[in-house]
């Protein structure tokens, strides 16, 4: 438990709310705003348990695969998975009459977009961290 990034599972949540958003944006059916707001709720929790699932699998993987760019891979290639999975499991349950309309595909593909958008801008985010440390060391040592 102690590998685990708690800060990324909080970020998972933020980023279904704003997926959630996304495609509450993108559906044009007709219905309540309370259910629209439940909606959006529900895909910050999926997006929080996303993030629980992936920061477990990924702080159990060995310390071979310790160096950044690996992490920042497997972490994405695990949250791509898990999504999957669990919209797929989702929509299942609920609903099969928007799995026969082939309305699927285009929110997955819109989901797991938003997902390696959100990974990708996260690993230049740490680049850029990393780098700026580099030069203030430098910086240091140079005084």
């Amino acid at each position: 438990m102690e590998n685990i990034h708690f800060a990324n599972i909080i970020k998972s949540f933020f980023l279904g709310l704003f997926i959630g958003v996304i495609l509450q944006v993108y559906d044009n059916s007709d219905v309540l705003f309370e259910y629209k707001v439940l909606t959006v709720l529900a895909s910050g929790s999926i997006g929080f348990l996303v993030g629980l699932i992936t920061e477990w699998l990924t702080s159990i993987l060995p310390i071979r695969m310790a160096n950044a760019r690996m992490y920042f891979f497997m972490n994405n290639l695990i949250a791509l998975v898990v999504t999957t999975i669990i919209m797929a499991s989702l929509i299942m349950i609920t609903s099969s009459k928007m799995v026969s309309k082939g309305e699927f595909a285009p929110l997955l593909l819109i989901v797991l977009g938003i997902i390696c958008i959100a990974n990708l801008f996260d690993y230049l985010m740490y680049r850029r961290a990393q780098n700026k440390l580099k030069r203030f060391k430098d910086e240091f040592n140079e005084n």
